[in-house]
């Protein structure tokens, strides 16, 4: 009967663990504890009399202990399954198909688990599922922690770093990119896309945490690699690169980059990626000491006809989101509150954005003459913002609360 490593011992110990034994408890005999470890670990094959006493110790006949045909055949044929699936784009099969399964992953082998993690985190992402997409690549991540494959890793920490960034974890979007960004530069045969890639979701954890000396001291370095970039990361590279420049009050060199993404940006290739862009270049706008111009309804109005034919529900959230600023901008509080409260409950904006729109609530509450609902509202977002740390954030807010608290009472 011919045993094959490390597969039996990974199959020995999930056995063993499903039966609540220690190693201890499978000892005995010609078997020291230490012998079944090193069994377990795949650097040592049983002997025959070693497999029936296993054997024996589990429930299980010999031959039942050393085939793991069973159980490959099983997640072949589910694997099989969800590949088709996922090319019919039957994303709810997808996810019925592993989560039904119990063994997935600790009771499976490891490139069995990654393999089942991956098509389930894809499924997710598209059913707009970001915290259990967040769950998928933080085990993916584990995974591949075990194997020599760098890029692999560069590239699963870059979207879980958007991933936690989505969701308000901040910290640990950081981190995150911080890895990437030295994984991939410590690797030569590293794409030069992968590189680009990790330092913009760095510079964007960065900022979104209000260190924009260290997310600006990036840019040079990335705007140089974005030119021999493909064309899309390029427009990524100058769309997240003016968001920091507007941010330090370096409000022409921001208008230039965001200009310079629109240019680059091709409609024809990217309608939805298009529009989105649009939003972004109304929100940098806005930001500047002379918001008003004509450009921003002309971008809004671009935006809102492509996501006509394109936009999902989170996509109209955010466009939601855009107009309330809009219309406070434009000295028009109670429906910048409407939209504002509009995009909040649709609860599908990111922490970030949903934040900074409940902070536009608060803004249009208080130019509605409502003090105090408006402060109130205003530090609820402020201390939200600052026990995630979001600093940036969290200074707008309180510089918010502390000018409605200076203003003359209602009459």
């Amino acid at each position: 009967m011919e045993i094959e490593q490390p597969a039996f011992g990974r199959r020995l110990r999930r056995l063993r663990l499903e039966s609540g034994l220690t190693q201890g408890d499978l000892a005995g005999g010609p078997v020291s504890t230490s012998y079944i470890s090193r069994i377990e670990s795949g650097s040592r094959l049983p002997s025959a009399e070693t497999l029936r006493h296993l054997a024996g110790k589990l429930g299980l006949g010999v031959a039942e202990l050393a085939s793991s045909d069973g159980v490959q055949a099983s997640w072949g044929a589910t694997m099989a399954e969800v590949s088709t699936a996922l090319a019919d784009n039957d994303l709810p099969r997808v996810i019925d198909l592993l989560e039904s399964r119990s063994e997935l992953p600790a009771r499976l082998p490891e490139d069995w688990a990654w393999q089942a993690l991956w098509a389930r985190s894809r499924a997710r992402c598209e059913m707009k599922d970001p915290v259990g997409r967040r769950e998928d690549l933080r085990q993916l991540v584990v995974l591949t922690r075990k194997w020599e494959s760098p890029c692999l890793l560069g590239r699963l920490l870059v979207e879980l770093s958007g991933a936690e960034r989505k969701l308000g974890g901040i910290t640990e979007a950081r981190t995150a990119a911080q890895e990437a960004v030295c994984l991939v530069d410590g690797f030569p045969a590293g794409t030069h896309a992968l590189k680009v890639s990790a330092r913009l979701a760095l510079i964007a954890a960065e900022t979104e945490a209000g260190l924009l000396a260290q997310a600006a001291a990036r840019i040079p370095d990335v705007l140089r690699m974005a030119a021999d970039a493909p064309s899309e990361l390029g427009v990524q590279a100058y769309w997240t690169c003016s968001g920091v420049r507007i941010r330090q009050g370096l409000f022409q060199e921001g208008r230039t980059l965001i200009e310079q993404a629109l240019a680059a940006m091709d409609s024809r290739r990217d309608l939805l990626g298009w529009a989105r862009l649009r939003l972004a270049a109304v929100s940098l706008q806005l930001r500047c000491p002379d918001p008003s111009s004509p450009e921003i309804q002309t971008w809004l109005q671009e935006a809102a006809d492509a996501l006509r034919y394109v936009g999902e529900p989170i996509h109209h959230a955010e466009l939601t989101a855009v107009s309330a600023r809009v219309h406070l901008m434009e000295g028009r509080p109670a429906d910048a509150r409407r939209e504002a409260a509009a995009a909040e409950n649709t609860g599908l904006l990111t922490f970030h954005d949903r934040l900074r729109t409940t902070l536009l609530r608060a803004e249009a509450t208080i130019r509605l003459g409502r003090n105090q609902q408006g402060v109130r509202l205003a530090q609820s977002v402020a201390e939200e913002a600052e026990a995630a740390g979001y600093l940036d954030l969290a200074a707008e807010a309180w510089k918010a609360v502390a000018v409605a608290k200076e203003l003359p009472p209602a009459m």
